[in-house]
């Protein structure tokens, strides 16, 4: 993966936020650009792959409780097609960020991370933060965790490829 370009597409702000903190504060993944796109909702379009470079290994991390797999699935092929891209990076986040951040963090709940008064506030409160590498250092954030597990059977013949873009492992 040397010496390609890396583009990340994920499903929201708050993952904006923290692939951001992972690949500049904490650098246990690979740099490349990042925007927000649900894979799992939308389609590509044909004018956002011709802003691809050749060879750009382009990753894809979505939510896996929606269940919605046909435009995954169409996304995939689309990529498959697109000549500029030399990879495609599956990250299933199972089911959710906030699944993932609790099961690589020591807490229990998501609220816990960033003292959240609720779980539908730590979005916003995870986006507004401006200490998030302190908070996942604080509750024992583990890279090797994050991103661990395979998907649900219903995104079969759909890998977690986490381990090709992170750089501790």
């Amino acid at each position: 993966m040397k010496n390609k370009y890396i583009q990340y597409y994920v499903e929201g702000e708050t993952e904006v936020k923290l692939i951001n903190v992972l690949k500049t504060e904490l650098k246990v993944i690979r740099a490349g650009k990042v925007q927000k796109m649900n894979v799992v909702d939308n389609m590509f379009t044909d004018a956002r792959l011709m802003t691809l470079r050749a060879g750009t290994i382009v990753v894809l991390v979505f939510d896996t409780d929606t269940g919605n797999v046909d435009t995954l699935n169409k996304n995939l092929e689309k990529l498959r097609k697109c000549s500029a891209i030399s990879e495609i990076v599956t990250i299933p986040q199972n089911p959710n960020l906030e699944g993932e951040l609790v099961y690589s963090c020591a807490i229990k709940s998501i609220r816990e991370l960033l003292d959240s008064k609720s779980n539908e506030k730590f979005k916003s409160d995870i986006i507004r933060t401006t200490n998030l590498t302190s908070k996942l250092m604080r509750h024992d954030f583990d890279i090797k965790k994050f991103w661990s597990h395979d998907p649900p059977s219903l995104y079969k013949g759909i890998k977690n490829m986490a381990d090709k873009i992170r750089l501790i492992g």
